[in-house]
């Protein structure tokens, strides 16, 4: 197939919500379908200081119960929506054993205030920061959160939707042109070992360099869905085709790609923002947290029998029909 061109601790967090049809995704063949077996818990506002930014920045950090460490995924949101939205898939890798750390951006609607036109303007270099500044700090956030023997610092990926993907396509080597490198430090950063883009972009955004994509040499895997229009002219390529170009136009090696049949950019209100979005695509959520744990237990934990599952699944077959894969 082709492509083409403040609120302390919570509790245990709901792990499969809504009713997956299990004709369109096979639970023998899709990897760790299930919920994993630790339990999760979840920080909900943990306040820490960035004195390079001079502000406040609100995490909510989720973490499996059972005996660490383990390794750590931070996650950048879409443009105004909130971190909680994401839990129908973040939970399922915390459940399998990853520590997932969300900042709220500048732009996040859970901040007590909407963001300035002043501070809009730098939202781009500020999420940048906001994400390595949590890796900086995991030993912080460990004290704070009360497991540092959960947290491995030497295991951490990245992860985003939408613009949160754009961060983390930035943070794994896209590049920028110059003028757009930003106020707070270097926009590449080599500890971040692998990325997960869900609904990553394409070419359009006025801030990348002409060849943004040679850049992205670490291993990713790039998602989204046949109705998931960009902000952008795509020209004459499809939704799809150009939510798949960071996979498309990276180098090759370690690259992976996953559309969903008629899926829509907030599958349906289940992602960023439940009032968003057309009908809930619970199955399309059911394969793309299948398919990025896979991918995040082959390229953080190095589990041998997540990467021979992405060398071998038969997608197509396991989700009848609702999911396309390739790798390169």
């Amino acid at each position: 197939m082709s492509f083409n061109a403040a609120q302390g601790r919570g509790g245990l967090i709901p792990l499969f919500i809504g009713v997956l049809s299990t004709a369109a995704c096979s639970h023998e063949t899709l990897y760790k379908f299930e919920p994993g077996p630790f339990e999760v818990t979840t920080i909900d506002a943990l306040a820490i200081h960035d004195s390079v930014q001079d502000r406040d920045v609100q995490l909510r950090v989720l973490y499996p119960g059972g005996a660490g460490p383990f390794p750590v995924v931070v996650y950048s949101t879409g443009m105004f929506c909130y971190p909680q939205m994401y839990d129908r898939v973040i939970t399922h890798w915390v459940s399998h054993g990853y520590v997932v750390i969300q900042p709220n951006h500048l732009d996040s609607p859970n901040n007590d205030r909407p963001p300035t036109l002043e501070q809009l303007e730098i939202v781009l270099p500020s999420r940048a920061r906001d994400v390595s500044f949590i890796v900086d700090i995991l030993d912080e956030i460990g004290t704070a959160a009360d497991i540092e023997t959960n947290i491995d610092t030497q295991r951490v990926a990245i992860a985003g939707h939408s613009f949160g993907a754009v961060i983390s396509m930035i943070k794994t080597g896209l590049y920028l042109k110059n003028e757009h490198q930003g106020p707070y430090g270097e926009t590449y950063d080599r500890r971040f070992q692998a990325a997960v883009l869900m609904s990553g972009v394409g070419h359009g955004m006025e801030q990348m360099a002409d060849n943004a994509f040679d850049g992205l040499r670490r291993p990713l895997i790039a998602t989204g869905g046949t109705r998931d229009i960009g902000r952008v002219d795509l020209g004459d390529l499809t939704p799809a085709e150009w939510r798949m170009q960071p996979y498309l136009l990276a180098p090759p090696g370690d690259k992976y790609a996953v559309i969903t049949e008629g899926t829509d950019h907030y599958m349906g209100g289940l992602i960023c923002n439940a009032k968003r979005g057309e009908n809930p695509d619970y199955e399309a959520v059911a394969i793309v947290r299948s398919m990025t744990l896979a991918f995040l237990d082959a390229y953080i934990k190095q589990d041998a029998t997540a990467r021979d599952f992405l060398k071998t699944v038969d997608v197509a077959a396991s989700t009848s029909g609702k999911a396309r894969y390739q790798y390169r």
